[in-house]
């Protein structure tokens, strides 16, 4: 199984993410996680596939937390997820360099397997 971390401030796309990764039987583990730190925490412990983020959330943006593992972690595999960005932030996520994919709210499920799927193409 491969570990996927997932942070968004919606804990109802949390659950339901969740629970479909579980219910399709896919070869991902994900750890659902609304608080920053304890996703950078889970982050620490290593051994994660892709961190997937939402941008907009409380105390710092999705492109801050993508800038942030980008430099700490320059190899970690991220897809970011939103509803609203604005074109600056989608022009600081993208200079991040590992972002892999930006998927729009509401998400299209069979997208993000996809993007999941793809990043085990381009390692």
């Amino acid at each position: 199984m491969r570990k996927i971390i997932i942070l968004d401030d919606e804990k109802m796309m949390l659950k339901s993410l969740e629970r479909r990764i579980k219910s399709e039987n896919l070869d991902y583990e994900p750890h659902c996680f609304s608080s920053i730190k304890a996703a950078l925490a889970e982050l620490e412990k290593g051994d994660c596939y892709a961190f997937i983020t939402d941008v907009k959330m409380p105390l710092l943006t999705g492109d801050q937390v993508v800038n942030y593992i980008s430099q700490k972690f320059p190899e970690q595999p991220c897809i970011v997820i939103t509803g609203q960005a604005e074109r600056r932030e989608i022009k600081n996520i993208l200079d991040a360099g590992n972002v892999k994919e930006i998927l729009w709210k509401p998400i299209d499920f069979e997208k993000l397997v996809t993007a999941l799927d793809n990043i085990a193409v381009s390692e």
